[in-house]
């Protein structure tokens, strides 16, 4: 057979640290490539993707899409080819430099990771990214290994089925204006439709959760973004058909927050939802979006046909009168010691550990969520105020961030709280944070960002420490209110990055 080299192409889209490499071929294949070590850097480790399915490409053209590349570098890249009798077609190192590429001046090339537990950490870490907000991706040696010309802000580094999701930057607001499917290397898939019907403009806020049939659910914010009483602030939901980007339904929660209490570090009318989630259906149990609002510290979930809630649970113990007029059960909470408190990221979690207290067909799960405790008296109870009203000027404190775990049982109408309250280490860093922050299941394990307090861990459920990153930059000019924080950041797992390769070559 023929396997014939044609070209290379550097950063054909957003990410600068990727290349399309193309060959042509006359009988299928399936191919390798590693992105070598950095040679001279102690502890760098290579970069491998497999396409382990027969191809013969387009029209007998292969671009294999190379992503992992150092940044100032001449990267030496393996690629080979196996034909189906399992002889090498071909088998070649190229030379991909990045040398005279142009980065932003505040760029961090290399964070410098602890190993707090290095018997762990290599197997825990593994061949995972750590990827930020404004979409720098790192190794496990601290590498940057990708990093996109054009940055995005406070995005929710969201990914689904092998694609990437991310909002536009236009005028650097905090909400994207613009809401795209992208592939790893940064080409536009499909842009989302924005608007209704009516021709009424939505902007892309803090989170997005799929359905068992793969539409798309997104917190949004009208625009130009009205924070009164009867249009409050990030309280849309928004649904998408995943695969044309079209609008099937909104709805705003406006009323639903009537005479409710928000934190008194909350802008007025702010509803704040912030966290996306799903549990699926069962014989006895409706499938639900879970919804999560950060100021009023409420959990709830909602129907995927229209919105209307089906349960709900005052989280934060400063909402009782939530949702009282609907037919929804009103969850008992009052058994939590660690109350919400402007939590973030509040996601059903997969992590076997909490499996005993997981079954989904029986309306059990477990919560995971971030607790900012960013607005807390001296005795580390909530300030609030109600929600329409401005700020009062009772004092208030931020407390050491935590991460909890709450039980929900449908059945029961009972959420619990489960597992140790899990604090970080302070000793070299307080770890406050402000209105952000985030916890993601990681496999076994669970990574933090502490976002004011720009630190990183890699925790198990009990709270052990395996890595820590500190100095965390990832929005690096930020907004006036936040200088130099991040929304998020997060551990991309490697069968996570393999599939963004796998979708990347198929898309070429």
């Amino acid at each position: 057979m023929t396997m014939v080299h044609l070209q290379t192409e550097l950063a054909p889209a957003n990410n600068q640290l990727a290349a399309y490499v193309s060959f042509r071929t006359d009988s299928p294949v399936t191919f390798t490539y590693t992105v070598a070590a950095r040679a001279g850097s102690p502890g760098s480790i290579p970069f491998t993707y497999t396409f382990d399915q027969w191809t013969t490409g387009k029209d007998g053209i292969i671009k294999v899409p190379v992503t992992g590349l150092y940044a100032h570098y001449a990267n030496e890249v393996r690629l080979i080819f196996t034909e189906q009798n399992g002889n090498i077609a071909y088998d070649n190192t190229l030379i991909i430099s990045t040398e005279d590429q142009t980065y932003r001046d505040e760029t961090i090339f290399h964070l410098d990771i602890e190993q707090t537990d290095p018997a762990l950490f290599s197997s825990v870490w593994g061949n995972s990214w750590l990827m930020t907000t404004f979409c720098d991706g790192y190794d496990r040696n601290g590498d940057l290994r990708c990093y996109y010309k054009a940055p995005y802000r406070n995005q929710m580094l969201r990914t689904h089925d092998g694609y990437f999701y991310i909002g536009s930057e236009e005028e650097e607001h905090w909400y994207a204006r613009r809401f795209f499917k992208i592939d790893i290397l940064g080409n536009p898939v499909l842009e989302f439709t924005l608007r209704d019907e009516n021709g009424n403009a939505y902007t892309n806020t803090h989170d997005l959760a799929w359905d068992t049939a793969g539409n798309l659910y997104m917190i949004g914010s009208d625009f130009p973004d009205r924070s009164t009483n009867t249009m409050r602030q990030d309280a849309w939901i928004l649904k998408f058909d995943d695969r044309t980007g079209e609008m099937l339904w909104r709805k705003n929660f406006t009323a639903e927050f009537d005479n409710t209490n928000i934190l008194n570090n909350s802008g007025t009318n702010d509803v704040h939802f912030n966290s996306l989630s799903h549990i699926p259906a069962s014989e006895r149990f409706s499938e639900a979006i879970i919804v999560h609002s950060r100021s009023a510290s409420l959990t709830f979930g909602i129907s995927p046909d229209d919105g209307h809630i089906l349960w709900s649970a005052d989280t934060g113990n400063y909402n009782p009168t939530f949702a009282q007029t609907l037919p929804a059960p009103r969850l008992d909470i009052s058994t939590i010691t660690d109350r919400d408190n402007g939590a973030h990221t509040v996601f059903v979690t997969q992590n076997a550990y909490f499996s005993d207290k997981s079954d989904i067909s029986a309306g059990k799960f477990v919560l995971s969520l971030f607790n900012n405790r960013s607005c807390a008296d001296t005795t580390g109870k909530a300030v609030v105020r109600p929600m329409s009203e401005a700020a009062t000027a009772t004092a208030y404190r931020a407390l050491p961030v935590q991460v909890l775990f709450y039980a929900v049982d449908l059945a029961a109408s009972t959420v619990k709280q489960v597992g140790e309250a899990l604090t970080l280490p302070q000793t070299r860093v307080p770890q406050i944070s402000d209105f952000m922050g985030a916890v993601f299941d990681y496999g076994d394990y669970y990574t933090v960002f502490t976002n004011a307090a720009r630190s990183f861990f890699i925790i198990d459920p009990t709270g052990h420490v395996i890595a820590t990153i500190y100095d965390v930059i990832s929005a690096l000019h930020g907004y006036p209110e936040f200088p130099g924080e991040c929304y998020r950041a997060r551990l991309f797992a490697s069968d996570e990055l393999q599939s963004l390769m796998t979708t990347a070559f198929a898309l070429a």
